[in-house]
């Protein structure tokens, strides 16, 4: 039977271009089919020579704002089409964040401090199902009457118990910016614009490294559960993962279940991740990112207790934590660089605007993490055994970020580069 099949396509093979009528047009595609497979053979050897990065990580912890860093970093950044396209975005932005404050009050039973904002909150909540409103300045002149409300700012303290984007506050505050006909967005408008991502983003970008311009293809896929099934499309060739986590998410639950703790959620996708076995051969950069909401909470008096209460077996005693001098510096040297006015200091002494607790809760998250990489947190029950030896051949290194400040991603990814083209040369044996 092998031989028959052998013979029928071997023949099939040799009569590829018998169907043409004369010798000449037959010469002629077999010089077009010679020149196809040289640009075939060469973009195969080009796609071999860019290293593949796949952004992974749950629904809002900062993939997508680290695909815009980069390109700011490596590519041109936004031109003003591109920036114009924005303001459509952060408008919508706006009115979620107001419609979201005004639904929340009536759950929290809030009410509103200045009684003349009542017809502005009719107004909001009428409106809230037009999808064109956010689009006008009458809409953006009610929401930020509602937001200078003392009512409104209360109901904004307590955002942890309902969900409310990151940049509910950036985008309320400047309102009268945003409403002027000559507004563009900056960089940091774009950086913290928040758009859902329902399908795999890809950017292309060379980094010179050695004297040698390295490629780089990032992949970003969304985070939310629905979207995950997507990332096995992207899992073949795969260089190094980049995984995101939002260090400020332990008092927060899903948007796609409300019964699923944020910081929960991220170690037991991460639990996925590193024990995959498509991904064995993978090395893994886990951001700690948003340690600047985590600071921003900590100020307000949030912490994670209630989180390793309610979970103890998977989380230890936050309260008997004790991070090592190294920890903290860690920690402090990634949060000076993406605060400015924040000094280097001893490692006995902690920079005054940083609380302690602030650097308690990051360290203890990481090391949640770093017990997962070593085997001594299991949270999902393998379906592949796995002996010592099974994460000999990927490592997992650990980085504190901001994704929006772009001074300290830069200086995280020039680390993560140098470490990325290293491992990919172990990997096929070049060093």
């Amino acid at each position: 039977m092998r031989d028959r099949l052998t013979l029928c396509f071997s023949a099939a093979c040799e009569d590829q271009f018998s169907c043409y009528q004369s010798p000449e047009d037959a010469k002629k595609a077999k010089l077009r089919n010679r020149q196809i497979s040289k640009v075939l053979k060469q973009h195969q050897k080009e796609e071999l020579k860019k290293l593949k990065i796949l952004l992974l990580g749950t629904g809002e912890s900062g993939k997508s704002t680290l695909t815009k860093q980069m390109r700011i970093i490596h590519i041109n950044g936004f031109d003003m089409r591109e920036r114009l396209e924005k303001v459509s975005d952060i408008r919508k932005n706006i009115k979620e964040s107001i419609v979201v404050l005004l639904l929340a009050m009536n759950q929290l039973d809030l009410n509103l401090e200045n009684q003349e904002n009542k017809l502005s909150r009719e107004f909001i909540l009428q409106e809230a199902g037009n999808t064109e409103i956010h689009r006008t300045n009458e809409f953006l002149e009610h929401a930020e009457k509602l937001w200078a409300d003392a009512g409104v700012q209360i109901c904004y303290t307590r955002s942890h118990e309902f969900q409310l984007i990151d940049c509910a506050k950036y985008f309320l505050d400047k309102i009268p910016e945003i409403k002027s006909p000559a507004y563009v967005p900056s960089d940091q408008d774009i950086l913290r614009c928040r758009c859902v991502t329902t399908s795999i983003q890809h950017i292309e970008f060379g980094v010179p490294d050695g004297g040698h311009q390295v490629k780089f293809n990032v992949y970003d896929v969304g985070g939310q559960q629905g979207e995950r099934k997507k990332w096995i499309q992207v899992f073949d060739s795969v260089t190094a993962i980049l995984f995101v986590v939002d260090c400020s998410s332990f008092d927060q639950t899903l948007r796609e279940d409300p019964e699923k703790n944020r910081l929960l959620e991220a170690l037991e996708n991460f639990d996925q991740v590193w024990n995959n076995r498509f991904l064995r051969y993978v090395s893994v950069l886990l951001f700690i990112n948003k340690i600047d909401v985590l600071a921003e909470k900590i100020a307000r008096g949030r912490d994670i207790l209630e989180l390793t209460e309610k979970y103890p077996d998977v989380f230890p005693d936050f309260e008997t934590f004790t991070p090592t001098d190294a920890e903290k510096e860690h920690f402090l040297d990634a949060f000076a660089t993406a605060t400015p006015d924040i000094r280097r200091k001893t490692r006995q002494t902690l920079p005054i605007s940083v609380h302690p607790d602030t650097v308690k809760t990051a360290v203890y998250i990481k090391r949640l993490f770093k017990k997962i990489v070593k085997g001594e947190l299991l949270l999902k029950e393998r379906i592949t055994k796995q002996d010592k030896h099974w994460h000999d051949e990927h490592s997992c290194e650990f980085f504190y970020t901001c994704a929006i400040d772009t001074n300290n991603i830069q200086r995280v990814l020039n680390g993560c580069r140098t470490l990325i083209v290293q491992n990919h040369l172990r990997r096929y044996g070049i060093i």
